[in-house]
């Protein structure tokens, strides 16, 4: 396998990244052959689901299709995973359009805790891509106390393998740190547009929220 194809590490952190998933463990063989695919997920979704996520991850990314037979679900009830309180996660999203434009209000979650954060936008495609993209940075803020705050770069929507995707890139402020995430954007656009920000900034939380 040549390092198109990727490394384990480079697995690992791919399907890490997917809803649900907590941990990842990939074993190559010498030859660098994908010999065995554990992962430690939620229990929230059915463990064919996680497989089929983990198969089609990896071929977008790499292009290569997996056995599902070398692929190992582990899940555990969410209140059994320690040190994963800050992550949140998509709970609604609400539009108003009007002739300035639409104002949008993003619901995220974390446990019973709700935060909402809104933008205001333009109705063109590219707009309000970005300003669900906002909405969901403002609802963040929140849910810091104003401890630590993301700027969007960009966010948008690429095909691969035939397979819609949408990439969001944000800074962490104030160490301009760069992040990124990616989710694919059926079957809800509009979602995949606030997963894929939560994709890029959810491990960083961890840093801020620990302590709330």
């Amino acid at each position: 396998m040549d390092e198109k194809h990727g490394t384990a590490a480079d697995w690992q952190s791919l399907i890490s990244k997917l809803n649900g998933v907590y941990a990842a463990h990939v074993v190559f063989s010498e030859e660098q052959e994908p010999l065995e695919i554990h992962v430690l997920a939620s229990d929230q979704r059915s463990g064919k689901a996680l497989v089929r996520d983990v198969q089609s991850a990896i071929s977008a990314r790499y292009g290569i299709e997996v056995d599902y037979h070398i692929i190992s679900i582990a899940q555990v009830a969410p209140n059994m995973m320690s040190g994963i309180r800050y992550r949140l996660n998509y709970s609604g999203i609400r539009m108003h359009s009007s002739e300035e434009g639409v104002e949008v209000t993003v619901t995220l979650s974390r446990d019973e805790e709700r935060f909402s954060g809104t933008a205001i936008g333009s109705t063109l495609p590219f707009s309000r891509m970005r300003c669900i993209a906002q909405a969901t940075l403002d609802a963040v803020k929140k849910c810091t106390n104003d401890t630590c705050f993301f700027e969007l770069a960009s966010t948008e929507l690429i095909r691969s393998n035939g397979r819609a995707i949408i990439i969001t890139q944000v800074y962490c402020i104030p160490e301009l740190t760069p992040l990124i995430g990616c989710v694919y954007a059926e079957p809800d656009s509009d979602a995949a547009v606030v997963q894929s920000a939560l994709d890029a900034i959810n491990r960083k939380l961890e840093v801020y929220t620990q302590e709330f």
